[in-house]
């Protein structure tokens, strides 16, 4: 009864569960980076690739003035086992919805982080682009989903606490948006130097965003905590 109430009466916002926002936010990412590749390998039809290495984006489609599959600043590079443009493409689309949909609803489940790196690995395997960098994180943060979150609790002040808090939800926006722009520019940029250069910048200056929602969502979970645990022991008064 207790706990019906208590659901009852609290405010939605703070029903959020800030780490597993953050994982899913970062899984969505790296399947729709996985999304975008795959649309672009079934634009290339039905092509045998000339190694396991490709690029996801097809010299007819891409708007560099320069093609090269080793320059990661003018293409979209991939790994495939599928020995065919078209199909990878239509594989990656699938595994990568797939990694969006497990990340969104599942990963904190049991084995759900388990799961989750398998599939990102296939996804990784079928031309859904180079995200495992992404993945390693999502995974490690996922572990923390509904932890007590010790640690930080007694390694960041009260007041940093709040504070970082209250930068959670904003640097993750932030971050969603210098997400966004990279892969426009890496898809649609055109060779130009002025683009190079911000592409660099962007990628410099997304770790602040990327470390403030990390952490600003520990900080987040560890206040709601402590609310529920006072409403719990007033009540229980």
């Amino acid at each position: 009864m207790l706990q019906i109430k208590r659901k009852n009466s609290k405010p939605v916002w703070q029903n959020i569960n800030a780490t597993r926002t953050v994982v899913a936010a970062f899984g969505i990412l790296c399947g729709l980076t996985g999304m975008i590749a795959g649309y672009f390998e079934i634009l290339q039809g039905h092509v045998t690739p000339n190694s396991l290495i490709i690029s996801t984006i097809g010299p007819s489609y891409s708007m560099w003035n320069t093609y090269s599959i080793f320059d990661l600043m003018e293409t979209y590079c991939a790994i495939t086992i599928i020995p065919n443009f078209f199909l990878t493409g239509i594989v990656a689309l699938i595994v990568s919805f797939l990694v969006i949909i497990w990340s969104v609803g599942f990963i904190h489940k049991r084995h759900g982080i388990m799961i989750f790196l398998l599939l990102s690995i296939i996804q990784l395997l079928v031309g859904g682009s180079f995200v495992m960098d992404l993945v390693i994180i999502t995974a490690i943060i996922a572990t923390r989903i509904n932890k007590p979150l010790t640690w930080w609790r007694s390694h960041l002040s009260v007041k940093m606490q709040h504070s970082l808090a209250i930068l959670w939800p904003w640097s993750l926006i932030f971050y969603a948006i210098l997400s966004i722009m990279m892969l426009g520019i890496t898809i649609f940029g055109g060779n130009h130097e002025n683009l190079l250069n911000l592409l660099k910048i962007l990628a410099t200056i997304m770790f602040l965003p990327l470390i403030l929602m990390i952490i600003g969502g520990f900080s987040y979970d560890i206040q709601r905590q402590v609310k529920f645990n006072q409403v719990l022991k007033s009540r229980m008064n």
